[in-house]
């Protein structure tokens, strides 16, 4: 029994053993010339693509490697692809690519791409390196993508820095000037993507507005890019060297022509001329209510989604839901019967979200002032005339 059970325990390790060794044989022993960096990618034309990317390269000419792994990649075609994105649970994956190809598929686009070589020693370039190869395989490339806190260049930060054998990567202030993830969205939609700016808005909850640590920015490849030109490691050596452009920005998108801040207030200006207008025509304007009303309580009924139902954190406690107001779904059944109560209290729901404007622990769209005055204008006008 006893000589039974040496045999298979020599069997299981040396089994283990064979194992082992065909697998470190997968992956060659990079050579001196050999190097790994960052690449950083400008904006595109698809919103997703606004905030740039960010993928690894290793090229060892000896051994013919010069792969890029992509952790941005996802699939459109799988299935409940929207649903999974509503939800917070959409799997995104690593995909190995010949820097050749990807290199052409920036250049046809007119997307920059810059390259930052990493200063790493052999071991950790060689650690990277198989690192990259492992988490490339079909079981492991897969995982549940988040916007601010998982995705293709916190991949390429957590990645770098676990390649590192006994030094470490020095936290730094940066930069000088606070943000927060909201902030940095406004500067990258500011100008050509106001109307995407206002749904982002609509969407993000308070958890957006606080003060980013240094490490929280690295979510945005670009001011990754910008940031790990400043790291240095605990040996008192950089971690990159500078940015090199290997292809231009050539697109650029276009300004924004109507701000949602200037078409709403359009739209306040008209409800209200159209209010006063009924006061001597007796006009009850249910249509324009029931319109504008409906509007509101599908916004409300997907802000209360994101917050309760789904994944993203991101969208918890959003302030936004003061003026979407799901309670007018109350208003909006009994258009041509309203509760006297409900009412009531939505105005003063409206009075306290603008009285509180200034102090709430979330940035609110300018443009929402319009929408939340227009809503509360009907409001006052069904109100006072008791129907």
């Amino acid at each position: 029994m006893k000589k039974s059970l040496i045999i298979l325990i020599t069997l299981i390790l040396c089994s283990y053993q064979t194992w082992s060794q065909n697998a470190a044989c997968d992956y060659p022993t990079l050579s001196d010339s050999a190097f790994a960096g960052i690449i950083t990618c400008g904006p595109g034309q698809e919103v997703y693509e606004t905030f740039g990317h960010s993928a690894l390269r290793i090229c060892d000419s000896v051994n013919d490697i010069d792969y890029v792994f992509n952790y941005g990649t996802f699939n459109f075609n799988q299935p409940h692809f929207y649903l999974k994105f509503a939800k917070g649970r959409l799997d995104y994956y690593v995909q190995r690519v010949t820097f050749k190809h990807f290199l052409w598929e920036y250049e046809y686009y007119g997307r920059m791409v810059c390259q930052q070589r990493l200063l790493l020693e052999k071991e950790e370039l060689q650690k990277l390196f198989e690192s990259l190869m492992i988490n490339a395989r079909e079981e492991n490339k897969y995982y549940a993508y988040d916007f601010f806190r998982d995705n293709c260049a916190t991949r390429v930060r957590d990645m770098v820095e676990n390649s590192l054998q006994y030094r470490k990567l020095l936290k730094n202030d940066f930069p000088a000037e606070e943000n927060s993830y909201r902030s940095l969205i406004h500067k990258y939609t500011d100008t050509c993507l106001l109307w995407w700016q206002l749904g982002f808005d609509l969407l993000l909850g308070s958890p957006c507005d606080k003060t980013l640590t240094s490490p929280q920015y690295m979510y945005n490849p670009l001011e990754m890019m910008v940031q790990y030109d400043t790291l240095v490691l605990s040996d008192g050596k950089a971690v990159t060297e500078s940015p090199q452009t290997i292809l231009p920005q050539i697109w650029k998108a276009s300004p924004t022509r109507f701000s949602p801040t200037l078409c709403f207030w359009i739209l306040f200006g008209i409800v209200l001329a159209l209010s006063l207008v009924s006061l001597s025509t007796g006009w009850r304007l249910n249509w324009l209510d029931a319109i504008l009303f409906a509007i509101t309580v599908i916004v409300a009924l997907l802000l209360l989604y994101l917050w309760f139902i789904s994944d993203h954190t991101c969208c918890n406690n959003n302030f936004n839901l003061l003026w979407a107001n799901p309670l007018l779904i109350w208003i909006l059944v009994r258009i041509r019967k309203p509760n006297y109560i409900v009412s009531l209290i939505i105005i003063a729901v409206y009075v306290i979200f603008f009285a509180g404007f200034a102090w709430w622990p979330q940035q609110i769209n300018p443009a929402v002032i319009p929408i939340a005055l227009t809503l509360l204008a009907r409001m006052l006008f069904r109100f006072f005339r008791k129907w």
